[in-house]
C-alpha cells in the first residue's frame, strides 16, 4: 500500500509544534553563554633595543643575576612545569627533565608578548641582566630589552620632542658669528653641491636641520668653549698659521714660529690640535693663548 506523502499543511502544523521548543533550546544557550564568565588574557610586553634586529631572537632562559636579599650572585634557569626560576631550587630535578624542559624566549621582529599566567618567565625577564629596567642588572649583555610601557613611552617621545624644539630655538637665535663658529665644529659644510659658498640663509638651514636631527649633540656643544676653540685652530690651519706638512705628524707655528705638539697617527691634525689646547698642562695653555692672539 502506497504511503501518503505529506501536505504542505501537515509540515507547517509540525513546524509550529516545534518551535516553541526550539526557541526555548536557543533562549537557554544565549542564557549560559552570557552566565560564563569572560577570561581576557592580558600581556606584558618586551622590546630588544637593537632596532635591527627584525627577525626572530632566541634568549636563552638562564643567567647569574644579583640577588638584592641575600646580597649575593645566583644562577637562574627557566624551566616548563617548574614556578621557581633559581637554580638552588631545582636541585632535586632529574637531568632529563632539566635537558626536555629548558626555556628559550623568542622576540619576534623585536617584540616578545608573554601572558601574565607565567610567572616564571615574567619573574626571568624582570631579574635577568639584559633588561635595562632592571635596577640590580650586572656586567655586560650585547642584546637588552625593556618592557614596553605606552605611559612611560609617550613621556619619552615628549621629551625626545621637546629637545628637538628647543635645538632648533637655539638655531634660530643664534647670531651669525655664532653660527658659523658652531656649524664649523659641527662639521656643516660651508659650500653648496656646486662647491659655491652658502649663503647666511642656506647656511641657517642646515643648521636647524641639524639641531632637528641630532638636538642632543647640538645642545650640548651650543655656546661650549670647545667649539671656539675649534673655530680658531681651524682658522689658523686655513691662513696657514699653523705648519702641518713640513714634518708629517707634528705642528708647528709657520715662519719657523716653533714646536707645538706631535699628532697621533689615529688623529686628524685639526681635532687633535683641539684637545690639545684644552689640555690642562703649561704648553697646551701657552698654545690656546697665542690661538687667541690671532683671532
Amino acid at each position: 500500500m502506497a504511503r501518503k506523502s505529506a501536505s504542505l499543511q501537515d509540515v507547517n502544523q509540525a513546524s509550529q509544534e516545534f518551535a516553541p521548543v526550539i526557541d526555548t533550546q536557543h533562549e537557554e544557550s544565549a542564557a549560559a553563554t552570557a552566565a560564563t564568565p569572560q577570561t581576557q588574557t592580558n600581556f606584558k610586553v618586551y622590546k630588544l633595543s637593537d632596532v635591527s634586529k627584525n627577525g626572530d631572537f632566541h634568549m636563552e632562559g638562564i643567567d647569574d643575576v644579583w640577588n638584592p636579599e641575600k646580597k649575593r650572585m645566583e644562577r637562574i634557569r627557566l624551566l616548563r612545569g617548574f614556578p621557581s626560576i633559581y637554580l638552588e631550587d631545582q636541585k632535586t630535578l632529574t637531568e632529563d627533565f632539566i635537558k626536555a624542559n629548558r626555556r628559550s624566549l623568542i622576540f619576534q621582529r623585536r617584540v616578545l608578548r608573554v601572558p601574565s599566567y607565567d610567572t616564571a618567565a615574567i619573574e626571568f625577564l624582570e631579574k635577568c641582566n639584559a633588561n635595562l629596567d632592571n635596577p640590580n642588572r650586572k656586567g655586560f649583555k650585547r642584546n637588552t630589552f625593556y618592557e614596553w610601557n605606552p605611559l612611560r613611552q609617550a613621556e619619552i617621545d615628549r621629551q625626545k620632542r621637546m629637545v628637538r624644539i628647543e635645538a632648533i630655538k637655539l638655531a634660530g637665535r643664534a647670531s651669525e658669528e655664532e653660527m658659523r663658529k658652531h656649524a664649523n665644529y659641527l662639521n656643516i659644510s660651508f659650500v653648496d653641491e656646486m662647491g659655491f659658498p652658502k649663503s647666511v640663509d642656506a647656511l641657517r638651514n642646515d643648521y636647524e636641520m641639524y639641531a632637528e636631527m641630532q638636538p642632543n649633540k647640538f645642545i650640548k656643544s651650543f655656546g661650549s668653549k670647545e667649539v671656539d676653540v675649534a673655530y680658531v685652530v681651524k682658522k689658523a690651519i686655513i691662513d696657514s698659521k699653523i705648519d702641518l706638512t713640513s714634518k708629517p705628524g707634528t705642528a708647528y707655528w709657520s715662519n719657523d714660529g716653533g714646536f707645538i705638539c706631535k699628532i697621533p697617527p689615529e688623529r686628524t691634525p685639526h681635532e687633535y690640535l683641539v684637545d690639545f689646547a684644552l689640555f690642562q698642562q703649561d704648553e697646551s695653555k701657552a698654545f690656546l693663548e697665542q690661538l687667541k692672539k690671532l683671532s
